[in-house]
């Protein structure tokens, strides 16, 4: 077949099915320019998210279960929704005995100020399980509950995003869930006793928040001396023990106890409830019997190293926990 039959033949073929083959060409047109379109043009990432409410941040493989999930996000809208109503007694009524007692001292007042704090306006809130720990024979749900100013009705024109935070706690007890807000965990008596012939040493009350630990402590001179317990002049006198290190008290003040002297003080200890490490025990690791004391304000290192150096007794003692 020469090239002119073959002209002919291509010819007489597009004349008979010209119109099909326009249509094949349109459709294979359109499904090249749709698969360019698409390889080429910007993809449009949608974003990730970890975001469950109630699986704690701290361990993810603790969780709440839902039949107690649900009760919890019940009790927190009943009780942010009387605090933006401002029926601050309501809420208050809501708190566990424990809270009202050792949190607010009982005062109403004291909690209203805490919740301006968190809240000087009607807020929005949103949840997140925090922590999940066992204490006694009780499973204790701590949430991170995060107050932001409601933007639908406010705008955000002008305005900076804010928020504030509170850890609120629940636990089961005969009386129901129980519920518990300001870091506030839970409180003990130890009623625990160390003593010698010089000091008595008596650890009443244990009031254990998120990030801290405070213990009342009663301290007796049962001496005729002046005895030391703090005063800056040496480093780490007040700690409490764990299993692996030590944690140093927060307050600064000075603990002085005069002959036959008895006194109440509150040492605090940073330390987060949810971290494994139990205190094993609190310990006055540098007492200073004295017979001679100048103090160690204005007072000459060589002169405070010399009365420490003649001091009648020096020990530690120590309460197991």
């Amino acid at each position: 077949m020469n090239l002119g039959d073959l002209r002919v033949k291509v010819r007489h073929f597009l004349k008979k099915n010209g119109k099909m083959v326009l249509i094949i060409f349109l459709i294979w047109l359109a499904i090249f320019l749709l698969n360019y379109i698409l390889k080429h043009s910007p993809k449009e990432y949608k974003p990730t998210t970890t975001y469950q409410k109630h699986t704690a941040v701290i361990n993810t493989e603790s969780s709440v279960p839902k039949e107690v999930s649900s009760t919890i996000e019940n009790i927190l809208e009943e009780y942010i929704g009387y605090c933006n109503e401002g029926n601050y007694q309501r809420a208050f009524n809501m708190l566990s005995e424990d809270c009202q007692k050792y949190s607010f001292d009982n005062d109403v007042t004291i909690f209203m100020n805490h919740v301006l704090v968190k809240m000087p306006a009607p807020r929005r809130y949103s949840i997140q399980d925090y922590s999940n720990i066992t204490i006694g024979d009780k499973i204790v749900y701590i949430y991170e509950v995060k107050f932001t100013e409601d933007f639908l009705a406010t705008g955000l024109t002008g305005s900076e995003y804010l928020y504030t935070t509170d850890k609120i706690t629940f636990y089961y007890d005969d009386k129901g869930l129980e519920m518990n807000v300001g870091d506030y965990i839970f409180h003990q008596e130890p009623k625990r006793i160390s003593e010698n012939e010089y000091l008595k040493m008596d650890i009443t009350d244990r009031y254990v928040n998120y990030s801290v630990e405070t213990y009342k402590v009663k301290l007796t001179n049962k001496s005729n001396y002046t005895i030391i317990i703090s005063d800056g002049a040496e480093v780490d006198e007040v700690i409490l023990k764990l299993p692996n290190e030590y944690r140093t008290r927060s307050e600064v003040e000075k603990i002085v106890l005069k002959p036959g002297e008895s006194q109440e003080f509150n040492m605090t200890f940073k330390k987060f409830v949810d971290d494994g490490d139990n205190p094993n025990a609190l310990t006055l690791s540098l007492v200073r019997v004295m017979e001679k004391y100048s103090g160690v304000d204005d007072v000459e290192d060589e002169v405070i190293q010399s009365e420490i150096d003649n001091a009648i007794s020096k020990f530690s003692m120590s309460v197991n926990l």
